[in-house]
């Protein structure tokens, strides 16, 4: 990938990598998010050390998105019958 080399400190430490400028401030505002999930658990999770805090709150954050994905998958069938339905009425008024 080309780009900018983008540096982002998450819980105390500076990462850097390649990123396109234009996706700057998505990853900035990434990062935010983590950072605010990490104090979450943090609080919640106080002797938990830093490593267990990235993954519990990596897990955390990847609960919502399975949930999102299969509330999409849902859609997606629901629709998928939907427009089969409409279609098979098309076809018996000779459409």
């Amino acid at each position: 990938m080309t780009g900018e080399v983008q540096v982002l400190k998450v819980f105390g430490r500076d990462y850097s990598f390649r990123a396109p400028a234009s996706q700057e401030a998505t990853l900035r505002e990434a990062a935010a998010l983590l950072q605010r999930h990490l104090a979450d658990s943090q609080r919640q999770f106080p002797n938990a050390s830093g490593d267990k805090l990235l993954v519990l709150t990596a897990l955390n954050l990847c609960v919502p998105l399975l949930q999102q994905h299969e509330q999409v998958r849902d859609a997606e069938q629901r629709i998928a019958a939907s427009v089969a339905r409409i279609s098979r009425q098309l076809e018996a008024q000779g459409g």
